[in-house]
């Protein structure tokens, strides 16, 4: 992961932070914005959306700017769309948005371009026609194909090996000699309409199309949604758990993973699990020594990447906006300034399937027993 190793100061100040109850943010930040870099996360006091806008107001704090969170308390788009309007008809100097849903924002993305205030997507994409570009933690198809391969092993009870970057030469070595019955992987995921999930699963599916898994893995995943709820989530993972017809779940969202890591651990449930997860969450779920038996806890090991820059990175994506007339159009560079203890980097914008570019800030990172103590009070 980028710099991951760098990120403890901002990372225990992001775990800090999640210590914070909900009612803190009970509805969604409703002040005047007016002059401020505005962060919307899907919904308010998410721990994954709450450590990103730490980087991100970070970041702005360094370089003289004004920031605030608008989160709404529903993830919905129509939540969205409400506290948008409020911020653009307030004066708000910047957008940078995680969407929770592919449509529905056009009337207010066109208000804000007609008011100059430029968007950038993070996380989960605001439409082409619209953004400046969109800032990916890491590229879709590593997103989903890790996962995939994560399931596989962790359902052939193969540890995680670091060496291994993509996993994918454990896979095929641990497939080859494998004649047992077809590994089914259901998957957990948060909204149906929900963009960046919705992309990566299809990136599983087209991991599990290849012929290395053929006759040993099922090429269908069983996808249940959680719209990213506690509550919701539950309710899946437990039917996952009646249902009792995957080996491994993959839940590539924080709430998801966390809500099903506690649904399989109280049920003493074989069905194993992986995605994507905040270690603070996750840790009674996970080994945390290098000693531990992995295979005996239900996550044996997990991703993430570095939530904190991920916010840092795309408040420099909107100074480089506002000063250094980055338009976000293939081949256009942008540069970081050195933060806390990043060094300067420089990003370029590439093209996107989706017709708009998008900048490359990250790369997935696994979470295992060998690391899992470094990272629990750190994200």
């Amino acid at each position: 992961m980028k710099n991951l190793k760098k990120f403890a100061a901002l990372g225990l100040a992001g775990a800090m932070v999640l210590g914070m109850t909900s009612s803190a943010f009970a509805a969604g930040d409703t002040s005047d914005v007016a002059g401020s870099h505005v962060f919307m996360f899907k919904s308010v006091g998410n721990a994954f959306g709450v450590i990103m806008y730490d980087g991100f107001s970070s970041y702005m704090e360094q370089v003289g700017e004004n920031s605030t969170e608008k989160s709404p308390a529903e993830t919905t788009v129509a939540a969205q769309v409400q506290l948008l309007d409020e911020a653009i008809t307030q004066g708000a100097k910047s957008i940078s948005i995680s969407t929770n849903g592919d449509t529905g924002f056009d009337e207010v993305f066109t208000k804000a371009q007609e008011a100059n205030i430029p968007i950038v997507s993070v996380d989960s994409k605001a439409s082409a026609d619209y953004r400046i570009t969109h800032n990916n933690q890491a590229s879709t198809a590593d997103i989903g194909a890790m996962q995939v391969r994560a399931a596989v092993m962790i359902a052939l009870g193969v540890p995680f090996n670091a060496d291994d970057k993509d996993m994918a030469a454990s896979v095929e070595a641990a497939l080859a000699d494998y004649d047992g019955e077809e590994i089914k992987i259901g998957v957990l995921s948060a909204g149906i309409d929900t963009p960046v999930q919705n992309g990566w699963i299809a990136e599983m599916e087209k991991e599990l199309s290849k012929d290395i898994y053929a006759g040993k893995v099922s090429p269908e995943l069983d996808k249940k949604y959680g719209d990213d709820e506690a509550t919701k989530s539950t309710q899946q993972a437990q039917a996952f758990l009646a249902e009792g017809s995957v080996d491994v779940i993959i839940s590539p969202t924080t709430v998801g993973i966390a809500a099903a890591g506690e649904v399989l651990t109280q049920a003493g449930s074989d069905i194993k699990l992986t995605g994507l997860g905040l270690p603070s969450e996750m840790a009674p779920y996970m080994p945390a020594s290098a000693d531990d038996d992995e295979f005996s806890f239900v996550c044996p090991y997990m991703m993430l990447w570095d939530v904190s820059h991920l916010g840092a990175s795309t408040a420099a994506i909107q100074m480089a906006v506002q000063n250094d007339g980055f338009d976000g159009s293939e081949g256009s560079t942008l540069t970081m300034q050195a933060w806390g203890e990043y060094e300067e980097e420089t990003f370029t914008a590439e093209a996107d399937e989706d017709g708009g570019t998008g900048v490359l800030t990250g790369i997935p990172y696994v979470f295992d027993k060998t690391n899992m103590a470094e990272w629990i009070d750190k994200l």
